[in-house]
């Protein structure tokens, strides 16, 4: 028999026989994958094959650049035309980072192990291979970093260190989760898929060739402006894990599901059944509404009634393309209904995932209002080649949006003849309106009670829509 003891109640004491042991059996992980420790340095491998003109590997480090710092250390290196920017993290995110390396977006990015922040040689690496000293024209370089001890710590001791070789070099932190207290813990919110809104605004400022302080005046707008929140149907498995993390399936019979968690799986505001998605997207809204923005050293709600929003609805990675846009309506119908706010830019994708994990997030930055940055819009709808970059199909002017108006159906041919080519048979049924209502009725009625069965036997030899 197995002993379980609850360490939180340790006057419960649970008595199994080891024959009971088989109902919680390891459910190992399928992923496509080779050698776990080996699989960051694959991922790089192949988007090099994806992109073989747009980006280039810097030798001997996990750090992706843009193939314009391949040239020659000349005049024509980049830096000395516009301030470089950098991100990085733990990989698992993607397309975060790398997938944001492009004109008017990052310079590069540092990719660290699974979930794990990119070390200090790494990060300094790549300041050295996209700055150039001021001493030789160099404008400098902006760090964008999500808010993780580590990353902190990681980044921060390189900026230093470049700062002490001559680099201008400046560091913004995005925390932009809306999950935790304000009040709760030292560490502060957690950075999360807000921080590619901060990637897009700062390289757009960069783009225009702004200095390097003025760059950083953006970056900490947007960051300060933008709030998220995520939910979450199951856990994320990392690759090389010897089970499926089944922590949202472990009550049987009972579809759970969790509010708020973090885009490592860290815990969330709380567990609940699980809610349609009307109801997901206002426990979603009413969470970064409450958290706020700070203006003036005062805590108000993040948008309000008048405001134009721009709207990024994110997979966390094994969520359908479908049940996005279900996510996505639900969210901008009730921004614009409940809150009278207007949606001008709703992006819906991969923008920065969590592995597998059956979830979304949503992060909204207010476009009007108290915006100290008035151009921000600009650098947000500015063009740039940034392969995981969509170029947003806003919404810019009218009472409704034009997507709102139908195109008129085509009518078909009318007929005009009202005889039939077919001589129809003689009705010999009294009553036959009655009698076929009762029979297809009665026929519907016991299709629909056998739709979970139908639906399973087509799952076994079809597609599984027979039901």
């Amino acid at each position: 028999p197995l002993l379980i003891v609850d360490c939180d109640q340790q006057q419960r004491f649970t008595l199994l026989p080891t024959s009971d042991l088989s109902t919680s059996t390891m459910v190992k992980p399928k992923k496509f994958l080779n050698d776990p420790t080996n699989a960051v340095n694959e991922f790089i491998a192949g988007l090099l094959l994806q992109y073989p003109n747009h980006l280039r590997k810097l030798a001997n480090q996990h750090v992706l650049l843009h193939s314009s710092f391949a040239a020659a250390r000349d005049d024509a290196h980049p830096n000395t035309a516009s301030v470089s920017l950098l991100s990085g993290g733990g990989s698992g995110h993607e397309p975060s980072h790398a997938g944001y390396i492009g004109q008017n977006m990052l310079s590069g990015a540092i990719l660290g192990g699974i979930f794990a922040s990119p070390a200090v040689s790494s990060i300094l690496a790549g300041i050295r291979a996209v700055t150039l000293p001021t001493s030789e024209g160099g404008k400098g370089c902006l760090l964008i970093v999500k808010n993780y001890t580590g990353d902190r710590l990681n980044f921060g001791m390189a900026c230093e260190m470049a700062n002490a070789e001559g680099f201008a070099v400046q560091m913004v932190v995005v925390a932009d989760d809306c999950a935790m207290e304000r009040q709760k813990g030292i560490t502060g919110a957690r950075g999360v898929a807000g921080t590619v809104l901060v990637h897009k605004a700062a390289g757009g400022a960069a783009g225009q060739g702004m200095e390097l302080n003025a760059v950083v005046d953006v970056a900490e707008t947007v960051a300060n402006g933008v709030g998220s929140l995520g939910v979450a149907l199951e856990a994320v498995t990392i690759p090389g894990a010897d089970e499926v993390n089944d922590r949202l399936s472990k009550n049987k019979g009972e579809c759970m599901m969790e509010i708020g968690l973090g885009i490592h799986g860290e815990a969330g505001m709380r567990q609940c059944s699980l809610l349609t998605c009307d109801e997901i997207a206002k426990e979603m809204l009413k969470a970064i509404q409450e958290y706020g923005r700070e203006v003036d050293s005062k805590i108000v709600p993040l948008y309000k009634a008048g405001d134009e929003l721009l709207v990024l609805v994110n997979n966390l990675g094994g969520t359908s393309c479908f049940e996005m846009s279900l996510l996505a309506r639900s969210l901008v119908s009730q921004l614009e209904k409940d809150a009278r706010c207007k949606a001008t830019r709703v992006l819906v994708g991969s923008f920065m995932t969590s592995f597998d994990m059956q979830g979304a997030s949503v992060s909204i930055m207010p476009l009007t209002g108290d915006v100290k940055y008035k151009d921000v819009l600009s650098l947000i709808d500015a063009d740039t080649d940034a392969p995981a970059w969509a170029n947003v199909d806003a919404w810019k002017s009218g009472a409704s949006r034009p997507s709102d108006t139908e195109i008129d159906e085509v009518p078909g041919v009318a007929s005009t003849s009202n005889e039939t080519s077919v001589a129809l048979p003689p009705v010999l049924i009294a009553n036959f309106a009655d009698v076929a209502r009762v029979v297809l009725r009665s026929c519907c009625e016991i299709l629909i009670i056998s739709e979970p069965l139908l639906t399973k036997y087509d799952t076994i030899v079809g597609d599984g829509d027979c039901g």
